[in-house]
């Protein structure tokens, strides 16, 4: 088991006494999967050959104005939208439904036995970026399709995706709360962990280290979220062990 870091400058937990968490919200693609399988690059892939088509331009020009659309309008598709009008389902169709999952993801029956060992009461939500049928692929691809209880896509947030904080208002909504201390986000993105801990949650890197002080756990795999909040684990419905983490103050 690797382990899990904590970036801040004194425990959470002493900090903040103990921690009552009611929601866990999970961010998809280079999160419930490693960015190394290959996925990602494939998207991005996609996303440069739709755009070449549909601007005209040489897939070595797309590069710069997606950068451009990214910075400007937060994601790709909304940047596209604005200045083409281009239609979203034949976007998210090309991008996402062709994407061959099988070649880069397989079923995680570890990520699965995390996941339904958290304690009965404490929702999981997927909140991605990415449209339902992707979310709902994905997850299957994985075999975790039946660990949650709600989700929260692109085609509902739309203008107020992530970071936009509306977004963050939304999750909690679909998790049926009002109470951002009691809610956890993991997510890829230090830009998307900013604005849920400026809404009040607790904050989770995967796959990657941040000393920004928005973030207040970093993590290389999602599996460790056992080890973070092992006070969330049934420990009556799994064989997962939770080793002690080491943590720097």
């Amino acid at each position: 088991m690797t382990v899990a870091e904590i970036n801040s400058t004194d425990n959470l937990i002493k900090n903040n006494g103990e921690r009552k968490i009611h929601t866990l919200l999970f961010d998809l693609d280079n999160t419930l999967y490693p960015k190394s399988c290959g996925l990602a690059a494939q998207v991005s892939n996609r996303i440069t050959q739709y755009m070449s088509i549909i601007l005209n331009l040489p897939m070595e020009e797309v590069d710069k104005v997606r950068n451009h659309y990214y910075k400007t309008y937060g994601l790709t598709l909304k940047g596209l939208m604005m200045n083409h009008e281009v239609n979203i389902d034949k976007y998210l169709d090309y991008v996402h439904g062709g994407l061959d999952l099988k070649s880069h993801l397989k079923p995680d029956a570890r990520l699965h036995a995390c996941l339904k060992s958290v304690k009965s009461g404490v929702k999981k939500v997927i909140f991605s970026n990415a449209d339902i049928g992707h979310c709902k692929r994905v997850t299957r691809e994985l075999e975790i399709d039946d660990c949650f209880d709600a989700w929260l896509d692109y085609l509902e947030m739309m203008d107020f995706s992530k970071p936009h904080p509306v977004a963050y208002q939304m999750a909690m909504k679909k998790a049926d709360t009002t109470d951002a201390s009691g809610c956890v986000f993991f997510d890829d993105v230090v830009e998307n962990l900013v604005e849920a801990k400026k809404a009040g949650m607790y904050t989770v890197l995967v796959g990657a280290t941040s000393n920004d002080p928005h973030v207040d756990y970093c993590i290389d795999e999602i599996h460790e979220f056992v080890n973070i909040f092992p006070e969330l684990i049934d420990q009556s419905k799994t064989t997962i062990t939770t080793p002690d983490t080491n943590t720097t103050n």
